[in-house]
């Protein structure tokens, strides 16, 4: 008899807590109330790793043989000679910096204005590199430099669209 008391008791209690439950969400949907949507910033999975780009992209737009990936992590990767060396071919995604902040940071040359893939840029021409940021997102940029043997800045502008396009900026 005890048993049966206590099972009843128990059976009470829970059906008590579930219909307790079910009112409060009900209670907190009611409550729910709409904020000004956020400015919509690029996710960290809109660009490949790399600018989204392959090491046969890079050797191919840049037209330097034997160039291999050295480094990479979601927003900054650079390729170099097989021989070693500096640098050859960098990637950088800036997040939360502007465009216009990068064109006093840079001294390889003049900036000049481009546009890429239909996204305004800055474009810089030193003796021997080259360098490319293009505005990605309302708040973000990406940078494609050439260094070593930059003979034009075509290389850096077809990496940068290849980002562009494949992370649909562009």
């Amino acid at each position: 008899m005890m048993r049966a008391v206590g099972a009843a008791v128990g059976i009470a209690l829970i059906g008590a807590v579930i219909a307790g439950c079910s009112g409060a969400t009900d209670q907190r949907a009611a409550l729910t109330t709409t904020t000004a949507p956020r400015p919509v910033m690029p996710s960290p999975n809109t660009i490949g790793l790399c600018g989204g780009v392959t090491d046969a992209d890079v050797v191919q737009a840049v037209g330097l043989a034997g160039v291999r990936r050295v480094s990479a992590n979601p927003v900054s990767c650079a390729w170099q000679p097989a021989a070693g060396g500096d640098y050859a071919v960098t990637f950088h995604w800036f997040r939360g910096s502007s465009l216009e902040e990068r064109r006093g940071q840079v001294t390889a040359g003049k900036p000049a204005a481009v546009q890429v893939a239909g996204q305004p840029g800055i474009e810089w021409q030193g003796a021997q590199s080259c360098e490319v940021a293009v505005a990605f997102g309302n708040s973000d940029f990406i940078d494609w430099s050439e260094r070593a043997s930059a003979q034009s800045c075509t290389g850096p502008e077809r990496l940068a669209a290849a980002t562009l396009t494949k992370a649909g900026q562009g």
